[in-house]
């Protein structure tokens, strides 16, 4: 049996790396790492950076296994690919950044016209602007399909984004005219849209049949989940239990009552569950019938009839009177919510998903909002990473409905890791 090289010649090591380069392009342009334009934040571009080079490195790692022709120890493998990433997220971070200095001095013009008056508009707008793009807001009344050429300039307009429902008819003249003129046309969808993303296409005795699934949260997609679930669950059960026996000791020494909050919540299709949370309120004022009781519901009722800061089913009040000041602490943490492990574990709750609303919330439910019923209720989803303690119900529901619609274990894994950002930083927590 020949003895194992662990060093091939030069000239090999220059053929790989052309193969390697060439590789890498392609897969770098499948994954999206040329489409990171200049308003992508750091935390951004390294999400795409790590599936990147993950997948280019995974391939290489393959087709080398399958040639036979070499032999590299793991070790390499996990320096080349740690290596990698951090250069390559380096190398992004300054291009992007050389990117923003030429259009702070004007070599480089980025000009956006989104089309509405509405908040999701203004908002864009915004951050369009914190970017050095130059935007314009163009009123939809003011839109006149013969006069685009005149309203769009083409030589000077890189983006339209339309941020408000619009005719059929002028929808399909707009996409048509962007896509003449080479312009970026995106859009703002609304929730139906958004629900007839995942549609599959089959073929039935020679007719075709469109399936709308409403989330990819079926079959496969559900066993990994809850394969990812009872292993993050389990693991943060262990490693937090002294936290939340310290959490638990010190609830009780700053309110009397329990250090558990126990209520019922509906969760997937409706179900209810025992959802448990660190109790953060006087227990004579919260709801429920073990705790306060009849009084706790009435001052609950008050508070959101004089208090409430929340739009339509949202109730949301600043300087909660019902809070402990321990409370006050887990809450602006996101401490109190540990306990949902357990909900996890159990099956009930997912780690990322739609948070769990309150009955009377579902009783008050559309057709449409149901849909946040559909899969399990989450400890964590896109509403606590949104940064967007002021968004009316309509748009928190917008969230959970692209959630549903575009669940990938990596935007689980995204989220989660934004949460543990917003909780060390307290931002927009009450």
């Amino acid at each position: 049996m020949p003895p194992v090289g662990y060093m091939m010649p030069f000239l090999i090591y220059l053929n790989l790396i052309w193969i390697v380069a060439i590789g890498w392009l392609g897969i770098f342009a499948f994954t999206g790492m040329y489409s990171l334009g200049s308003y992508y934040t750091p935390l951004q571009v390294w999400n795409r950076t790590f599936m990147g080079v993950s997948v280019s490195l995974a391939v290489f790692i393959i087709i080398l296994f399958g040639l036979k022709e070499a032999f590299f120890s793991r070790l390499i493998a996990a320096y080349a690919w740690g290596f990698a990433v951090l250069l390559v997220w380096a190398g992004r971070l300054l291009l992007l950044g050389l990117q923003r200095w030429l259009k702070r001095v004007g070599v480089i013009k980025h000009q956006v016209v989104i089309i509405g008056q509405n908040h999701a508009a203004t908002e864009l707008k915004d951050f369009y602007l914190s970017r050095l793009a130059l935007v314009k807001l163009l009123p939809e009344s003011e839109l006149m399909i013969d006069r685009l050429d005149q309203l769009l300039p083409a030589d000077s307009v890189d983006e339209v984004i339309v941020a408000v429902g619009l005719t059929l008819e002028t929808n399909l003249a707009l996409i048509n005219f962007c896509e003449s003129n080479g312009i970026r046309f995106r859009y703002v969808p609304s929730l139906a849209e958004l629900y007839s993303a995942h549609a599959v296409t089959d073929t039935v005795m020679g007719h075709p049949l469109i399936e709308l699934r409403p989330t990819p949260l079926d079959g496969w997609g559900r066993i990994i989940k809850r394969a990812f679930d009872i292993v993050l669950s389990l693991l943060g059960l262990i490693v937090l239990a002294p936290v939340m026996w310290m959490i638990a000791l010190l609830v009780k020494l700053d309110s009397p009552g329990p250090a558990l909050y126990v209520q019922r919540r509906p969760g997937q299709f409706g179900k209810e569950f025992n959802f448990y949370k660190f109790r953060s309120m006087y227990t004579h004022l919260s709801t429920g019938g073990r705790y306060g009781g009849e009084q706790a519901e009435q001052l609950r009722d008050e508070l959101k009839r004089t208090r409430n800061e929340g739009a339509g089913l949202l109730f949301k009040v600043k300087d909660d009177p019902r809070v402990t000041r321990f409370g006050k602490f887990i809450r602006r943490t996101s401490l109190d919510e540990l306990p949902q492990l357990f909900n996890v574990l159990s099956g009930e709750m997912s780690l990322v998903g739609p948070r769990p609303p309150l009955p009377d919330e579902v009783a008050q439910y559309n057709q449409k909002q149901f849909k946040r019923l559909l899969v399990k209720p989450g400890v964590t989803g896109p509403w606590q990473v949104s940064g967007r303690s002021d968004a009316s119900f309509e748009e928190y529901l917008k969230l959970d409905m692209y959630y549903i619609e575009h669940w990938s274990l990596w935007f689980d894994i995204q989220l989660i890791l934004k949460t543990v950002w917003v909780a060390l930083t307290g931002k927009g927590a009450y």
